[in-house]
């Protein structure tokens, strides 16, 4: 076994899991080698297709695997077995499984033919890769080439040369066979002359050559010693530089990355030749590595760069006996990579990130020497973390915070005793943990976050001196949590407060004020405005930190900089919230706040984010000072107007939303005009509709019965936006909390009749579904929370509507309506004063059952539930069958579907005849009833909801519990169900078509149905078969399978005999159909 046990506790669901996947697939492959068919290959590793992140897993087959595989390939030469080997190859790697490929030197032949083979038509790009792959291990091979056959090293060399320049990865595999047969004792002095002449890099030369020339001189340099190069070395580098001058070198990341790579093996190669000089190729290495490669635009070369570097630096050590090269080149690192002026543009970037890179991997090879380089060092990371260039809409620098991250780690983790070299290093060690923790609780990037939260761990764990106590570092660890700082809200909120408790993270307000309430990013100064107002509140600075921001604030020029003044008036908002009203600071702000909000100007493009920070000031503002003169109050008032104005549906300015009606819940009382509100949410505008459930205790009865007015209106009258702005308010003034609206305010029978009109909305647009599920659940939850306030007055008619649509929606398809409704029910039943049956006693069962109510558990829910569809109340069992016929005709996943049709088929089952029939009775009466206007609308009812309920009615006959009705009544579902499958067939929907042949089966199995109708169902069903639709002909065939097996086939074979055959143009279909429909014969004979 090759992993470890290390490796499993990295995936526990997947290991497992393992053991069983790895025996499904071993299986699967054993029955596909044995048969003669070729498999599918994408459904036979399936079961290991998981495994790609946690390769290691596969390892206890692997060797078997492989071996067997490879066997059968060279027994039967399938071309399938090659592709199920690329994926083991994927999934766990060339280097991994090459090792378990069959090595006997006589297979070398074989393999070279399979590969010219695989160039025909059948042949894969993955059946070339694994059989390469397999080369690369055979020629390996001791013994001599041309003793096993004369032309053999040139057929390999031209055999893999070719595939030098494939697009695929083919090359990656030639490139690995070519540098192995060049270093071959046989062919090193002959062919790798030739190779280097045959790599003539041009200016017109395909990109995909020179991939192939500079991977397979990257693969010499890592499997050669540097003595079997030496004669070679001035070649290659002719070929290096002649690739480094290509025009595709500067468009092409990868090429760049593997020229890097080639370039400083070559430097090391040269050092390891060398006996005391330092050879002029390695400082010219040395030279492009610090001005190119560490700069380069691409993260992938600065990463390769900067090994490099590092590698190549620490073997500078090894040859510069008096120290004189490596400090001069780290010095000049230092001075190239990190300039003093980080405004520019991303190449500043681009350079800090290569250099500190460079910094960290020297710093894991020793070769810094310490306390030399501490200050500078500490000082260049501090910066690295602080590190970001403003644009517009964004920034850079996060790869550049987390590189010193990357820095900060590295130099305590590899260095002892940093805190040991007096105060002044220990001072610096201090400052830098110190700007890591602000990194760790307050960066945008969650990445950052933990690699700053890392490094703090390694110093406290590693030099424990540089905090206080030991009590202190531990703390700090644990608050450093890797999943607590995952969470960026807990981590600015939760994790900074603890930090700052602890005293180690120095300047955490500071920081907050100048860099992170003033973010490009409108959640992250919001943030930090709540985490400034946390530490106001530890630290009980509530006047210093808003006279700095309201200081910040003023200076800012008008109409500019509109990121800072958001991010300092929201701030400010935040630390009003909390400021107790006695604080002496606060108390001069109020009239310097006017003076702002006065000047203040809305530009198109900025409005909605300057109205979010105003109005978060606005609404703490005006209930800390009051109002004390009369042009404050029109001020707020005008900001407070606007921004309700603008409101609209996006998040943004839901968030808006709120801080509108909070703000107007603070204004004094006689400033809101109520009336002109309601106005302008006529108008559409239905912001303003939502900020009246904020005043409660300035509204009179006309307002109050203007909102229910809206609440219960028409989607033809007001738009759904309206109407749900219009229940969310009701839900508001409801919410009073003893000092809202009194009772004699309230005509409480008229509120329920708008919330249980709310109940009945099922609006539906094309682009958007039910958009009237919105304001269903909003009336479930204002209905749910003032149920014992409003229901004891409530009238019957009222009550029913009520209960009724809520058992509707507790067997909807739409899980959080179910979960919604339940809980309402469970609220609202013990106070409802009608008859209603057994609906109590199923409530309480449900309860019982399913205390939590998962909505994921479908099947024991509906088990539950779907007894209400018996109910004794018929409307109760209308509205429970019409919510389960929503879920069996197509709920929102398959479980919810397969789940409501368990639970149809087992209560029809288990239940007592009475209630069955009651049940089968309804469902009935509902598919043959004539079309009902939708609520609040002119229009009939959805064909949607009819297909709904015949999909239910198919169910009852599959349970043959509508089999012995009386014949009248087959007579009325023909009926029906031919108008369905009218519209189904002009609307082009096989499913629809399926639904309605299944009722037309379902008749004909019928006892009681006469003869006549079962002909006449039979006809429809077999009319299909020379239809349009092919998914609708191949349901009409199995029914009539089915009608065949189950009555018969005389009756079946008779109508066949009339159906008109010419008229079906599909020739193909044609056939199909009379193949099952012989067959259906057959069998039934």
């Amino acid at each position: 076994m090759l992993a470890t046990d290390s490796d499993l506790d990295d995936c526990p669901d997947l290991a497992k899991s393992a053991p069983t996947l790895l025996r499904d697939f071993s299986s699967q492959l054993n029955r596909a080698i044995a048969l003669e068919s070729d498999p599918d290959v994408t459904s036979l590793t399936f079961e290991i297709e998981p495994f790609q992140h946690s390769p290691q897993l596969i390892d206890p087959i692997l060797e078997d695997t492989v071996i067997s595989v490879c066997r059968a390939f060279l027994a039967t030469r399938k071309r399938w077995q090659c592709r199920v080997l690329y994926v083991l190859v994927k999934i766990r790697g060339a280097k991994t499984v090459s090792r378990f490929f069959p090595n006997d030197v006589a297979l070398l032949e074989r393999i070279l033919c399979e590969i010219e083979d695989s160039e025909g038509e059948n042949g894969q790009w993955e059946d070339r890769y694994v059989l390469l792959i397999w080369l690369s291990v055979l020629v390996l091979t001791p013994f001599n080439l041309s003793s096993i056959r004369t032309d053999l090293t040139d057929w390999m060399y031209a055999l893999t040369r070719k595939y030098m320049c494939a697009p695929g990865r083919e090359r990656e595999a030639a490139a690995s066979v070519l540098a192995r047969f060049l270093l071959r004792a046989d062919t090193l002095s002959v062919y790798l002359p030739k190779y280097i002449k045959d790599s003539n890099v041009t200016s017109t030369s395909s990109v995909f050559a020179i991939l192939g020339t500079i991977a397979t001189i990257a693969a010499l340099f890592t499997l050669g010693s540097p003595r079997d190069l030496e004669p070679f070395l001035p070649q290659i580098a002719g070929v290096l530089a002649k690739v480094n001058s290509s025009p595709s070198t500067s468009t092409n990341a990868h090429l760049r990355k593997l020229l890097c790579k080639s370039n400083y093996r070559l430097a090391l190669c040269t050092l390891a030749l060398s006996t005391s000089e330092v050879p002029e190729s390695v400082e010219t290495c040395i030279g492009e590595l610090m001005t190119t490669a560490l700069a380069d635009k691409d993260t992938l070369v600065r990463y390769t760069a900067s090994k490099a570097f590092s590698r190549v630096t620490q073997a500078l050590t090894k040859v510069d006996t008096e120290n004189v090269f490596v400090p001069e080149i780290i010095d000049n690192l230092f001075a190239s990579s990190f300039p003093e002026d980080s405004t520019g543009d991303s190449k500043i970037a681009d350079r800090w990130h290569g250099g500190l890179l460079a910094l960290a991997e020297l710093l894991r090879r020793h070769v810094l020497a310490l306390p030399e380089y501490a200050a500078k060092l500490l000082k260049v990371t501090r910066g690295g973390l602080r590190f970001e260039i403003r644009k517009t809409t964004h920034a850079i620098g996060a790869n550049v915070r987390d590189a010193a991250c990357y820095v900060a780690w590295s130099l305590f983790r590899h260095y002892r005793g940093l805190c040991n070299g007096g105060s002044a290093t220990t001072r610096l060690v201090q400052d830098t943990l110190s700007e890591l923790m602000l990194v760790a609780c307050f960066d945008r990037e969650v990445n950052n976050r933990r690699a700053a939260a890392a490094a703090v761990q390694e110093c406290i764990g590693r030099h424990p001196e540089a905090v206080k106590d030991l009590e202190t570092g531990i703390a700090l660890v644990q608050s450093l949590d890797y999943f607590s700082i995952g969470s960026r809200t807990y981590a600015f909120l939760e994790v900074s407060r603890r930090t700052f408790k602890l005293g180690v993270a120095k300047d955490m307000a500071d920081f907050l004020i100048k860099r992170v309430i003033c973010s490009w990013d409108i959640e992250i100064r919001r943030l930090g405005g709540k985490a400034l107002a946390l530490l106001a509140c530890d630290g009980e600075n509530y006047g210093e930190y808003g006279l700095q921001l309201l200081d910040l604030a003023e200076k800012l020029p008008a109409g500019k900089i509109l990121d800072e003044k958001h991010g300092y008036l929201y701030a400010l908002g935040e630390i009003l919230d909390i400021v107790p009203c006695n604080d002496p600071a606060i108390s001069t702000l109020h009239r310097r706040l006017h003076d702002i909000f006065n000047g203040m100007q809305f530009p198109a493009h900025q409005e909605l984010i300057l109205y979010d920070a105003a109005l978060r000031v606005i609404g703490p503002a005006a209930s800390l000072f009051g109002i004390n003169s009369l042009d404050i109050p029109q001020t707020y008032m005008k900001i407070l107007t606007g921004a309700l104005s603008r409101t609209g549906e996006d998040s943004f300015t839901t968030a808006l939303q709120t801080s509108c009606c909070l703000a107007a819940s603070k204004l004094p009382k006689g400033l809101v005009d109520p009336h002109a509100w309601i106005d302008s949410g006529k108008a559409g505008r239905c912001s303003f509709i939502l900020a009246l459930g904020s005043l409660r205790p300035r509204v009179d009865v006309s307002i109050v019965k203007a909102i229910c007015k809206l609440a219960s209106a028409t989607q033809t009258e007001y738009d759904i936006s309206v109407r749900l702005a219009s229940v969310r308010a009701l839900d508001a003034l409801l919410s009073s909390d003893g000092d809202g609206i009194s009772d004699t305010t309230l005509d409480k029978q008229q509120i329920l009749e708008a919330l249980a009109f709310g109940l009945q909305d099922y609006t539906m647009l094309p682009s958007r579904g039910d958009i009237g599920s919105h304001l269903r659940l909003a009336s479930i939850h204002a209905i749910t929370s003032h149920a014992p306030h409003l229901l004891p007055s409530c009238e019957s008619s009222n009550e029913i509507i009520i209960l009724t649509n809520l058992v509707r929606m507790s067997l909807e398809k739409m899980d959080k309506l179910r979960l919604e409704s339940l809980r309402s029910l469970r609220v609202i039943v013990p106070l409802l004063s009608i008859e209603i049956g057994e609906i109590q006693q199923i409530i309480v069962a449900s309860e019982s059952a399913n205390d939590d109510i998962p909505t994921y558990n479908h099947g024991r829910y509906f088990a539950h539930m779907i007894h209400l569809c018996g109910n004794t109340n018929i409307s109760c069992s209308r509205a429970a069958i019409l919510g389960l016929a929503a879920c069996v005709g197509g709920g929102t996943g398959e479980s919810v579907v397969r789940a409501a049709r368990d639970a149809v088929m087992n209560f029809l089952a288990s239940s007592e005849k009475a209630e069955v029939d009651r049940f089968v009775a309804t469902a009935v009466e509902l598919f043959v009833a004539k079309a009902e206007p939708v609520h609040g609308t002119a229009h009939p009812t959805p064909p949607k909801r009819d297909f709904e309920v015949a999909e239910l009615l198919g169910l009852l006959f599959e349970s043959n519990v509508l089999a012995e009705e009386a014949p009248s009544l087959y007579i009325q579902i023909y009926n029906k169900a031919t108008r369905l499958y009218t519209l189904a067939v002009k609307t082009n929907s096989p499913q629809r078509v399926g639904v309605a042949i299944g009722l037309f089966t379902g008749i004909f199995s019928a006892v009681n149905a006469s003869v006549k109708v079962r002909e006449a169902a039979t006809r429809k069903v077999v009319g299909v078969l020379v239809g349009d639709m092919r998914v609708a002909r191949q349901v009409a065939s199995d029914a009539l399978f089915l009608l065949a097996s189950e009555n018969g086939a005389d009756e079946v074979e008779e109508i066949l005999g009339e159906v008109e055959w010419a008229t079906c143009n599909d020739e193909k279909t044609l056939k199909n159909a009379e193949k099952r429909i012989c067959e259906s014969l057959l069998r039934t004979a």
